[in-house]
């Protein structure tokens, strides 16, 4: 991936995956294993659940400098249907739940 970042946030086996999608492997960002991200080449981030952390990832998603995959959206009343796709581990990116 020419000029893509990763921002790995699971740890086992996906920071090694990650890894190998990009060209520069210190564009490989991990807020969950920092030993294996520095094995890499990458780097570690600790996580911010602040509020401003959280709106300044916002603002790099309303940018366009910050995509987000997600793999699919789910109504509240299945929650228990998400949260097993996420357990199984096949889910390749984020799962939405919506509230209406």
């Amino acid at each position: 991936m020419k000029n893509s970042q990763i921002l790995e946030l699971v740890g086992g086996a996906a920071p090694r995956d990650a890894a190998g999608a990009l060209a520069d492997r210190s564009k490989l960002v991990s807020t969950a294993d920092p030993a294996t991200a520095a094995e890499l080449g990458g780097r570690y981030v600790t996580r911010s659940t602040t509020s401003e952390s959280l709106a300044a990832l916002a603002a790099l998603v309303a940018a366009g400098e910050l995509a987000v995959h997600i793999t699919a959206r789910y109504p509240l009343a299945h929650a228990a249907e998400a949260l097993a796709l996420v357990e199984s581990g096949h889910a390749k990116g984020k799962l939405v739940l919506e509230v209406s």
